[in-house]
């Protein structure tokens, strides 16, 4: 025997119920259903602190890394690799990060078409990458990224900034400055 579910009515726009009811079929979920797992997830996160707009921005940055085929490794271990691959031929390194920073243009452009408009992501993007500080600027054709802390290794700060270099040339932009030193970078940039 199943107990069922006390139901009480809840008042929404008529356009989200109607996206509901299209969301629910389609997943083959009861609108009832569909509506209590929502509901219940969201209001957990709201409990243990997050805001609507931060579980929103959380949910489009998962995707993001998803998409991006993300893999987190630990922030020691990756510096290790690069020294040793820099090691073995710096100009491989330094160009397999120049890669990585010309598929991230493309992914930039191809989901949020500009620069500025992907650039709110700096703040969650500085929760996942190794560094005290990671600020990113982007507006009015110019762009400054300042980050302390960004890996343990000069090499790591130069594929860093090789990644940062070719994604900012992808995207139109042309370095205005650069400065590289143990655990430290700074870019600034102007759209051509």
């Amino acid at each position: 025997m199943s107990a069922k579910k006390d139901r009480v009515n809840i008042a929404v726009a008529r356009e989200l119920a109607e996206e509901l009811a299209n969301t629910a079929e389609s997943m083959g979920f009861t609108q009832f259903a569909l509506a209590n797992q929502i509901l219940s997830v969201g209001l957990t996160l709201i409990k243990e602190g997050f805001s609507v707009q931060q579980i929103k921005d959380i949910a489009t940055f998962y995707k993001v890394m998803t998409e991006l085929e993300t893999v987190p490794v630990p922030g020691r271990l990756l510096d290790k690799m690069v020294v040793e691959m820099s090691k073995l031929n710096k100009e491989v390194a330094l160009g397999v990060w120049c890669e990585a920073g010309k598929m991230l243009a493309g992914y930039i452009k191809a989901v949020f078409g500009t620069l500025e408009n992907a650039a709110y992501f700096a703040k969650y993007l500085a929760n996942v990458v190794p560094a005290r500080r990671f600020e990113i600027k982007a507006e009015g054709g110019e762009f400054v990224l300042d980050t302390i802390g960004v890996g343990y290794s000069m090499e790591s700060v130069e594929v860093t900034a090789s990644a940062v270099k070719c994604m900012l040339e992808d995207l139109g932009y042309e370095i205005a400055d650069l400065v590289t030193a143990p655990g430290i970078l700074r870019v600034k940039a102007r759209r051509r």
